[in-house]
């Protein structure tokens, strides 16, 4: 038990220094820098507090005939949900698989690397499973060339570790998918370690990058921690709690037939008068000998002031169709102007510009919304979309979709009056999915809506929304943060349909 507390501290302290897209994080204090920098006291006094504690908190949770004087074992073990049924029938029985972790917040991340593999993240699992203070993270590769989403079993699985088991480094936080960085023929996958320290600089955050090969009986997937290569911020740049890597993307940039990689930090940059940083973009070449140790150049926000938190997201995609990769970049406190406050924004930056020179174009959200949370590119029936979440516009969040040449806002998803998704639910994470006819739903998620997480849906069209329901296909009841994290990972082998993932990280095995 005491273990699986501390784990939930750790958990606490990651999300204080990355802000994914978690509701709970948005509220902190604008220095979340300061908040790291305390982390060695908060450990300390939550652990005295627990010793004395927890036990007797805790056993007020579980009913009575499971709290029968004989304590349960509680196994935090994390999970995914699989869904192929994602009608918005209500009369349509519920066609699910579900897959339990080995802890360390197993489903924090989900993501879609190739036609071939999807991957799953446990930021804090430890070798081995369940010690919390040998705690690595995992990356879990699952093949897509299965006939049924019901076969996917974790021990299929290929995982990945950093390469020199650092412990509580936030590995597996994202993945900037696969790219070919060294130009030999074979994808490449980029993965954040966003709270790694160097030296004494906590959470200074770094680049771990898996070199692809063949793959064969001995090697079920094209990666492995031999041939690998860290990459982190220069002695220019490099601080304590800069949380570099918490966004990445990777693609050839420049030009040279090499990928390259972009690395955010929404506590990096450097130290402004008063004290504290903007958030900041890093540009690391990637060449035949792999991915440079250090950055070449970097991008900052517009303007001077601390707690706008760029970088903390990125997209790299072609947006215009002109054949050149366009990056996007998210702060959830960006300034539109020198003297307004900080509600969030967005950056464009078009390909084949001067991008040191500024975003090609910019949209910014309401004060104290926190805007740009979480940005996704999704595809509506023949269109692609940019999705923006802000937390905090509206009771529960609201989900901004434009058209991402434009940026001209297109229309705007919030939850209904009629659902009660409780007042401290907001949208976490979101993406799109055919039904069976051919009409995009949109799932959204909020890992506490309704205290434990529930997941949204409305078919939706290139130009509007309708309101949002319960997806009829999700459990009656759900638990463990379901829809903290929510990913399409298309076709499996032979399939005609889509599976969507749905990660409930915070799940609780009682046994």
């Amino acid at each position: 038990m005491r273990k699986f507390f501390i784990a939930v501290i750790i958990l606490i302290l990651l999300l204080l220094s990355s802000c994914k897209n978690n509701s709970e994080v948005l509220k902190i204090d604008d220095d979340i820098s300061g908040d790291i920098d305390d982390s060695d006291d908060i450990m300390e006094e939550l652990d005295d507090e627990l010793s004395q504690e927890d036990l007797e908190e805790d056993s007020d949770e579980y009913p009575d005939e499971i709290n029968d004087g004989n304590e349960p074992e509680i196994i935090q073990t994390g999970g995914i949900v699989i869904f192929d049924n994602h009608d918005l029938s209500f009369d349509k029985p519920s066609n699910y698989h579900t897959i339990l972790g080995q802890g360390g917040f197993f489903g924090y991340s989900i993501f879609r690397l190739n036609d071939d593999y999807w991957a799953v993240s446990a930021i804090h699992e430890s070798i081995p499973p369940y010690d919390f203070e040998k705690a690595t993270g995992v990356l879990y590769i699952f093949p897509t060339k299965v006939k049924l989403f019901s076969e996917v079993k974790l021990d299929m699985a290929g995982r990945l570790t950093h390469p020199d088991l650092s412990l509580n480094a936030g590995f597996g936080f994202t993945v900037a998918g696969v790219c070919d960085i060294n130009n030999n023929g074979f994808d490449d996958i980029v993965v954040s370690s966003h709270l790694a320290t160097k030296g004494d600089l906590y959470a200074a955050g770094e680049i771990v990058v898996f070199y692809g090969g063949e793959t064969g009986p001995e090697n079920p997937i094209p990666w492995n921690t031999e041939n690998t290569s860290i990459s982190r911020l220069s002695d220019t740049y490099i601080q304590r709690a800069d949380s570099m890597s918490q966004s990445l993307v990777c693609g050839d940039i420049n030009g040279d037939g090499f990928a390259d990689v972009l690395a955010g930090g929404q506590n990096a940059g450097p130290e402004l008068t008063g004290g504290g940083s903007q958030g900041m973009v890093a540009f690391f070449k990637g060449t035949a000998n792999g991915l440079e140790e250090n950055e070449s150049w970097v991008l900052l926000p517009e303007f001077e002031e601390k707690g706008q938190y760029f970088g903390s997201s990125m997209l790299l995609e072609d947006i215009n169709g002109d054949g050149v990769k366009d990056l996007i970049v998210s702060g959830w406190g960006l300034k539109g102007s020198e003297f307004a406050p900080g509600g969030g924004g967005v950056y464009i930056y078009h390909g084949g510009t001067d991008w040191q020179n500024g975003p090609s174009l910019t949209v910014f959200g309401l004060i104290t919304s926190q805007f740009g949370s979480v940005i996704k590119l999704v595809e509506v029936e023949d269109k692609t979309l940019l999705g923006v979440i802000a937390p905090k516009a509206a009771q529960n969040g609201t989900i901004y979709f434009y058209d991402p040449e434009t940026l001209t806002e297109l229309f705007t998803v919030t939850v209904p009056s009629s659902l009660d998704m409780g007042e401290l639910g907001s949208f976490t994470d979101f993406d799109t999915i055919n039904d069976k006819d051919g009409k995009t739903i949109l799932v959204a998620g909020g890992k506490h809506f309704k205290d434990h997480g529930r997941v949204l849906c409305a078919q939706i069209t290139p130009e509007s929304a309708q309101e949002l329901v319960e997806c009829p296909w999700q459990p009656e009841t759900t638990t463990g943060g379901f829809g903290s994290s929510i990913r399409n990972i298309g076709k499996t082998a032979g399939g005609l349909k889509d599976y969507i993932v749905i990660g409930m990280p915070e799940y609780l095995e009682i046994k």
